[in-house]
């Protein structure tokens, strides 16, 4: 017999070293999603969520300009992944992203996630 064990909008991840700020885009145990929580570099406790749902959120992209409408990958390699350092427009397997607003001057864009996003 099954049992529930979440709606499937936030998981539970154990973040590894490192800092994760709220609102950021990550990919940790192969699940892409936002954080919700802030996990300080010396935090011992290392409970994550991520929101794994296709909400639309604002998040840093790195040095890459997309435009509305494109997709954005996952850089190659395995491990975490930061949404500010380690998308870009290359196809690479799955999309983590869609952009749905440009990047603005502060180097943000409104994109739509893709929880399932996975690296070739």
């Amino acid at each position: 017999m099954g049992h529930f064990l979440t709606d499937g909008k936030a998981i539970d991840v154990v973040a590894p070293a490192g800092q994760y700020d709220f609102g950021d885009l990550f990919r940790i145990s192969l699940w892409t999603g936002i954080a919700l929580d802030t996990i300080a570099t010396a935090d011992t406790v290392r409970d994550l969520s991520l929101e794994c749902s296709e909400r639309i959120w604002k998040v840093k992209l790195p040095a890459i300009t997309p435009a509305v409408g494109d997709f954005l990958y996952w850089t190659a390699g395995t491990g975490t992944k930061r949404g500010d350092t380690d998308l870009s427009l290359t196809v690479n397997g799955a999309p983590a992203a869609k952009v749905l607003i440009a990047k603005n001057a502060a180097g943000y864009a409104a994109v739509k996630v893709n929880p399932f996003a996975a690296v070739a």
